[in-house]
């Protein structure tokens, strides 16, 4: 699994990371610290115009190179071209917005791919259902410095470290954007003159909405918890009503064909079935810490999808934007409707 961070440039509070590139700091820190402290000031990015030779003499053209500036490990190096319009981010810039902007402490911090991208994540508000069970989201920002990427704002469950995990979290945010403040946010590219202005009003804009948002968020979650499941009755009504079986294909349907959709409805149902008795299994007493509540019904499901669930691929993917993620809020969808 490679992580791909540049130069040991890669920032975390708290939390050890997987690849140990770097020891976590016991204390927060800006992200302007982060880059003078951890990172010895980070690197600048660079145009230099492109010359050619006509008649012995040296001209310039329009469009320029792309180069990452030196740090105290590394040479300078070409990323690319551009046109006189790319107006490319500079990392200090981009850490310097995020204080004025987020005014949180980051999170976690890094170069990736030769300091091509940069990522910058904060802990937005969390919710707390019960004591020691919480929900937690990211604000993650990622910048490219070779007109590959330009910059974006999302919000996501995972918390970046490295490439590997930065895909992921992206995945994630692409699957759950609601419009409201949760995945995929905002985007901009580098001919934008005023894109580290806009990024700004984004973070601020995002952060401000999580604070207003918190309270009914955590009251929608807190509902769950206090709404109990009062018999065996109601666990099936609720996992009939997430997970329905099919019926018979209607009359209007070559004859030739109905024997074939019969046993897919037969393969769909039973799978359905499969589903509703891992879940109901797990909600009577096999699950982790389960509540006799709306909350331990949803923790139910998304232990079973997300460790019980037979699969013949790795199911990480599925988990988060295949069949095991909409499994997983078509419960949430029922729960929802029946707490309100």
């Amino acid at each position: 699994m490679a992580h791909e961070v540049f130069s040991k440039m890669i920032y975390s509070y708290m939390t050890p990371m997987w690849h140990n590139l770097a020891k976590p700091s016991l204390v927060p820190m800006t992200a302007e610290a982060i880059m003078n402290e951890n990172f010895d000031g980070g690197f600048a990015v660079i145009q230099r115009p492109v010359t050619f030779e006509l008649n012995g003499k040296q001209e310039e053209m329009k469009d320029a190179v792309i180069i990452r500036g030196a740090t105290k490990t590394e040479p300078e190096m070409k990323f690319g071209f551009c046109t006189e319009r790319y107006q490319p981010l500079q990392p200090m810039d981009v850490a310097k917005a995020f204080d004025a902007n987020v005014c949180e402490p980051a999170e976690t911090m890094g170069f990736l791919r030769d300091g091509r991208e940069l990522f910058l994540t904060w802990l937005m508000p969390n919710f707390e259902v019960r004591a020691g069970d919480e929900v937690q989201l990211f604000g993650t920002v990622k910048v490219g410095f070779d007109t590959l990427v330009g910059a974006k704002l999302f919000t996501t469950s995972y918390r970046t470290v490295c490439a590997n995990t930065l895909a992921m979290a992206e995945s994630w945010a692409k699957n759950h954007t609601d419009g409201k403040g949760t995945g995929d946010i905002w985007k901009g590219k580098a001919v934008n003159k005023d894109l580290l202005k806009h990024l700004g009003y984004w973070m601020s804009h995002v952060q401000g909405q999580a604070l207003a948002e918190k309270d009914l968020v955590q009251e929608f979650f807190t509902a769950l918890a206090r709404t109990p499941i009062k018999s065996e009755s109601e666990v099936s009504e609720i996992l009939e009503d997430a997970y329905p079986l099919k019926y018979d294909p209607s009359p209007y349907y070559p004859s030739q064909m109905r024997s074939a959709k019969e046993l897919k409805i037969l393969d769909i149902n039973e799978g359905q079935l499969e589903i509703r008795e891992g879940i109901r299994t797990l909600f009577s007493g096999v699950g982790t810490a389960i509540t006799p509540d709306y909350w331990g019904l949803l923790n139910s499901t998304t232990e079973f999808f997300n460790h019980y669930q037979p699969s013949k691929r790795q199911p990480y993917a599925s988990v988060l934007f295949g069949d095991r993620h909409k499994n997983m809020m078509k419960m949430v969808s029922v729960l929802s409707e029946r707490a309100r």
